[in-house]
């Protein structure tokens, strides 16, 4: 009888380190998710960018880092930010573009609060930035 409790023991010890494994697997891939959500949006824009560079140039997109929507100057990047805030918790999206004809640089930055917070050390903020030429 011992040897049944004590095999009921050490097979509900390994149930629970299984079922914690799975819990962690799933916080891992909602991180992933967003990460993934991230490089997604933040690499659409900077074709929208690249696609219309007079309009960047002109400043059309520029976006100070902002979570609402309505404080987009064009319906582009109103649209691109409303995605983002629904897609990602607490994010921000900012958009700047400096230069001229000749040299032109693009930045699109995402900030939004990481599914992983809860069992990470830090607050969950985390940041995406991409630059690149026009």
């Amino acid at each position: 009888m011992i040897e049944v409790l004590i095999t009921l023991f050490i097979l509900s010890v390994g149930m629970l380190g299984l079922a914690a494994t799975q819990t962690q697997a799933l916080r891992a891939q909602r991180h992933a998710d967003a990460q993934s959500q991230v490089v997604q949006r933040v690499e659409t824009m900077l074709e929208r960018l690249r696609i219309d560079r007079h309009g960047a140039l002109a400043g059309t997109y520029d976006q100070p880092c902002s979570d609402d929507p309505g404080s987009a100057a064009s319906d582009q990047v109103r649209a691109w930010l409303t995605g983002l805030v629904n897609a990602l918790p607490q994010a921000q999206g900012c958009i700047e573009v400096t230069g001229d004809d000749d040299v032109a640089t693009a930045t699109v930055k995402v900030i939004w609060r990481s599914p992983r917070a809860s069992w990470s050390d830090d607050d969950g903020q985390r940041q995406y930035r991409l630059q690149t030429r026009l």
